[in-house]
């Protein structure tokens, strides 16, 4: 069955009208020259799309044509969304980006080989009409001798490669040029076996945000770090060389199912080597305003859209 994205039913497009007033209220406007508006989203298994507007009980993947639309209302009101859990097959990606049209550009690294990679890519989804690449795309890899000395020290010391490689993008919004890093930080069984990925990008960042600070350039870290929340191995961890996050994102919750314990997901930097201006920060929790007519559960809804909330931040340019 062939269906046209851009002409939804009736019934559909009502829905997307009433959750645009629903954003209009949650997330700031964007304002050219003035601001930037910088999101990081873990949309689940975000590969392949059903392309009818309503998935199937037997049709694989779940998400659907209208549940796209959803998620492309969502990014449109960033300037730059990193994304987390593009699959190898990055249908929903390719469709996501004709919704946008060409005021849209993207860019995502190749699929992490190897089991612990889950065939995923990291991606970062912007609006030209905002922001600039301005010349730096690159992914971290730890030096052979960092992980042979690693190995010698304290058993939370990350003696192997991240699971996921982290991406690198440098971007420029006004006059401000600033590079964003993403991450999917390996989950595994405990919250103890993710220290050593997020010790390791904790202290690589540090370094690299004073030698990006001597160039008037700022370093934020954003993604899906799998930390839980203050007082837990993961959390201290992530702070133990001064990132810094902002008080009001400090009780967002990150997930649906709105776990208390969880604090997957942050957008960090290092205080004195920045040179945008926080504003505010905050959450899309879009469960009450998409797909209302399906009597889903959360479990249900995760698969359509996603488990974790969008998790956006406001800064001021130069």
């Amino acid at each position: 069955m062939s269906i046209n994205l851009f002409s939804p039913p009736k019934e559909i497009q009502d829905e997307l009208d009433a959750f645009r007033g629903f954003l209009d209220y949650t997330i700031p406007a964007k304002k050219l020259d003035k601001n930037v508006l910088i999101c990081t989203w873990n949309i689940r298994m975000f590969g392949d799309i059903t392309m009818k507007w309503q998935s199937e009980e037997n049709d694989s993947p779940k998400r659907d044509a209208h549940a796209l639309l959803c998620i492309v209302e969502i990014i449109k009101r960033f300037d730059i969304v990193a994304v987390q859990e593009v699959r190898g097959n990055f249908k929903g990606l390719r469709e996501t980006m004709h919704l946008l049209g060409s005021d849209w550009s993207f860019l995502m690294t190749d699929v992490t080989a190897g089991s612990k990679g889950n065939n995923e890519r990291l991606a970062f989804i912007f609006d030209t009409r905002k922001v600039k690449l301005s010349g730096l795309a690159c992914e971290i890899v730890i030096p052979d001798e960092v992980l042979e000395k690693n190995k010698e020290i304290h058993t939370d010391a990350l003696k192997r490669q991240f699971a996921r490689t982290p991406y690198g993008v440098s971007f420029k919004a006004g006059k401000s040029t600033f590079v964003l890093l993403t991450l999917h930080v390996l989950f595994g069984s405990k919250s103890q076996d993710r220290v050593g990925e997020i010790q390791a990008i904790a202290d690589w960042i540090l370094d690299w945000s004073k030698e990006m600070a001597s160039w008037n350039h700022s370093l934020l870290t954003l993604g899906d770090f799998n930390l839980m929340r203050k007082g837990d191995p993961t959390f201290d961890a992530f702070i133990s060389t001064g990132l810094f996050i902002p008080d009001d994102l400090q009780q967002q919750d990150r997930t649906v199912f709105k776990k208390t314990n969880t604090f997957y997901d942050q957008v960090a930097w290092f205080e004195n080597n920045i040179n945008l201006k926080y504003v505010q920060g905050g959450i899309v929790d879009f469960r009450d305003h998409v797909l209302k007519d399906r009597n889903y559960t959360i479990s249900q809804l995760s698969f359509r859209l996603s488990d974790h909330f969008p998790l956006w931040t406001e800064f001021i340019t130069q």
